[in-house]
C-alpha cells in the first residue's frame, strides 16, 4: 500500500527534516512507537468495519441484491423516468466504467460523471514521468500541497531532497502549505496568478529577461524567482514538475496546462495527480463516449433529473445540498449518509477487493487481482450487469481506449473565478483523510491524532485575534453559495485574510458551488463567532 507522512504543524525552521514524529503510527498505535503506512491500516480497518453493510434494500426493507437490481432497472425504464444521471466513483475499474457506459446507453442518457468532481479539471492531461525519476531528480517543482494530498509522491520527493546531493525542491502555490516547509524557494502567487507565474518561468528559461516581468503582480521577488529558474534549468533531463491541485487553485486546468508547457520547455517530467485512483482512466472513457460531464453536475444541482445512480460514491456527502430525485440507486460499502436516503441500495466491494484494471499515474495499466474470499457481495461491475439485465461484454481494446486522452482546448468543467473579498477560504486536505472523507471520517485511525483535523477551519493568528477567537471556538463561515459552522484551529504560518477549510468534511464542502464550478476553487467568505 501507499506510504504516508504525518507532518506536524510546525514552521519550516523547526520541522525541516522527517523523523519519527513525522510518520504515522501503525493501526491503533497511539504512542507512535511503530511507523507504518497509514493507508494500509485503513484497508485493514475498512474490511472489518463495524458500519460495513452486507444487505441490499429497497427503502427500509431488505431483499436479495438481484431483486433490488431488477426493481431499480424497472423503475428507471418506466415511462415516468425521463432523465437519468449516473455518478461513478474514481475508484471504479476501467471494466466497471465501460459497463456503466453501456447501462447509460440503455437508459438513453449522456449524463455520466465521476466523483470527486474536482478531479475533472486535470483529468485530460497525459503524464510523462516515473516514480523512480522523482526520487532521483536534481530538481522537483511541486505545484500544490503534495505533502498533504499525495503521500506516495511525498515519500519520493523526500528521497530526492538530499542537500548532500545538492538536490532541491521548488514549491509553488497560492497559499502556504506543508510542502513549502521543505522547499527552497516557496513561491506563493496571488489567487489566479499561478498559470501566469509558470509561464513567466518558461519565458525566462526560453531566453527572456526577469527584469521584464511584473514581479509585483506575480507576488514573488527577483531573488527567489531566479533561484527557482536556475534550479529548473540545472535539472534538464533529470527533473519533474508535479501538480497536485487539491482545492487551492481558481483554474486547475490552466495551471496544469502551464505546468505541462514548462515541463516541455525545461525538458523535465510532468504529472498531474488527481485525488481518486482511477479518475483519469474513467475520464478518458467518458470523454470518448461524449458524456456531458459538466452538464451532469449542473443537472443534479438543479434537481432536473428523475433518477440518480451512484456507483461506489455517496453524492450526499461529496455534493452537499444535493436534491434527491424520486429514484436514487446507490452502491457502497459503509453506512454513509446516502444509505438511509437511497430508494435502492446494493452493497459492493472496495477497490482493493476487486479484479480489474485501472490507469496508473505513470500511464501504465495496473491489473488488480484482489478478490476477497468469503464475501457474498459483488463489485460494481457485476451489480451493473444485474441492473442492465445481462452480462455486459468488455471491449478487448479497453487498454488502447485509455492510452491517449482526447485533446481539449479548455477544461471539461468550469473554474471558480477569482474571488473578491477580505477573507478567502481555500479547501484543504489532510494527510490522514482522503477526498470527501466518507471512509476516513468513519475510522478510528485518524482520531489517534486530533479531532480538530476533522471539524476545524484553520485561521491565521492575526485574524483570530482580530475576531477575538481562540482555538476550539466555533465560527460561522458564510459564502455566496452556503455556510458552515466549524471549530477554530490556529495556523500561525497562514497569511492574513486566508482560511483553510477541511474538504473531507461535508459541512465545509457546502461552501462551494459544485454545480456551477466543480473544481471547488477558493471562495470569498465572511466569518463571525458562532
Amino acid at each position: 500500500m501507499q506510504d504516508s507522512f504525518y507532518l506536524t504543524e510546525t514552521p519550516r525552521s523547526e520541522a525541516a527534516v522527517f523523523g519519527r514524529k513525522s510518520i504515522p503510527a501503525i493501526e491503533f498505535d497511539p504512542d507512535v512507537s511503530r511507523g507504518l503506512c497509514a493507508r494500509g491500516n485503513y484497508c485493514q480497518e475498512l474490511i472489518s468495519h463495524k458500519d460495513r453493510v452486507f444487505r441490499a434494500k429497497i427503502g427500509t426493507s431488505f431483499f436479495s441484491a438481484n431483486k433490488v437490481a431488477r426493481e431499480l432497472s424497472e423503475a428507471m425504464l418506466s415511462g415516468s423516468c425521463k432523465r437519468v444521471a449516473i455518478l461513478l466513483d474514481g475508484s471504479l475499474t476501467l471494466e466497471e466504467t465501460e459497463k456503466a457506459l453501456a447501462l447509460a446507453d440503455k437508459l438513453g442518457t449522456k449524463l455520466v460523471a465521476p466523483l470527486p468532481a474536482e478531479d475533472m479539471a486535470i483529468a485530460p492531461f497525459k503524464n510523462k514521468f516515473s516514480f523512480d525519476a522523482i526520487s532521483k531528480a536534481t530538481t522537483n517543482v511541486v505545484v500544490g500541497d503534495a505533502f498533504t494530498l499525495c503521500p506516495t509522491i511525498a515519500r519520493l520527493l523526500h528521497d530526492a531532497r538530499s542537500l548532500g546531493r545538492r538536490n532541491t525542491m521548488v514549491a509553488i502555490d497560492t497559499v502556504p502549505g506543508r510542502t513549502g516547509w521543505f522547499a527552497h524557494p516557496e513561491l506563493i502567487a496571488p489567487v489566479g496568478k499561478v498559470p501566469m507565474l509558470l509561464d513567466a518561468i518558461s519565458s525566462i528559461i526560453s531566453g527572456g529577461s526577469i527584469d521584464e516581468l511584473p514581479l509585483s503582480e506575480l507576488g514573488v521577488n527577483a531573488g527567489d524567482l531566479s533561484w527557482a529558474v536556475d534550479a529548473i534549468k540545472s535539472a534538464s533531463g533529470n527533473g519533474n514538475i508535479i501538480f497536485t491541485p487539491g482545492w487551492h487553485f481558481v483554474d486547475p486546468f490552466a495551471v496544469a496546462a502551464a505546468a505541462q508547457r514548462l515541463a516541455e520547455i525545461a525538458n523535465i517530467g510532468f504529472a498531474a495527480i488527481p485525488i481518486a485512483t482511477n479518475s483519469r482512466g474513467i475520464y478518458r472513457l467518458l470523454a470518448a463516449a461524449k458524456c456531458d460531464i459538466a452538464g451532469t453536475y449542473a443537472a443534479i444541482r438543479s434537481g432536473e433529473i428523475d433518477a440518480l445512480l451512484a456507483f461506489d460514491c455517496d453524492p450526499t456527502e461529496a455534493l452537499p445540498g444535493i436534491e434527491i430525485p424520486k429514484i436514487f440507486g446507490l452502491t457502497g460499502q459503509l453506512h454513509t449518509t446516502g444509505y438511509d436516503i437511497a430508494t435502492h441500495f446494493i452493497p459492493s466491494t472496495y477497490l482493493f477487493e476487486k479484479k480489474g484494471r485501472i490507469l496508473g499515474t505513470e500511464e501504465d495499466i495496473i491489473k488488480l487481482d484482489q478478490n476477497s474470499v468469503g464475501l457474498e457481495i459483488s463489485g460494481a461491475g457485476a451489480i451493473i450487469d444485474s441492473i442492465f439485465g445481462g452480462v455486459i461484454p468488455v471491449s478487448p481494446d479497453l487498454e488502447l481506449m485509455v492510452a491517449e486522452p482526447i485533446e481539449v482546448g479548455s477544461g471539461p468543467v468550469a473554474n471558480s473565478g477569482i474571488p473578491k473579498g477580505d477573507i478567502i477560504a481555500f479547501g484543504h486536505g489532510n494527510v490522514l483523510h482522503h477526498g470527501d472523507g466518507r471512509y476516513t471520517r468513519r475510522m478510528d485511525f485518524p482520531f489517534l491524532r486530533a479531532q480538530l483535523d476533522l471539524t476545524a477551519a484553520e485561521l491565521p493568528k492575526s485574524l483570530a485575534e482580530k475576531l477575538g477567537l481562540v482555538e476550539g471556538d466555533k465560527i460561522k463561515i458564510t459564502g455566496y453559495h452556503g455556510e458552515a459552522v466549524l471549530d477554530v484551529k490556529i495556523a500561525e504560518w497562514l497569511s492574513d485574510g486566508t482560511i483553510l477549510v477541511p474538504m473531507h468534511n461535508p459541512v465545509a464542502r457546502g461552501l462551494f458551488d459544485w454545480g456551477k464550478s466543480p473544481v471547488l476553487g477558493p471562495v470569498a467568505v465572511k466569518i463571525k463567532k458562532a
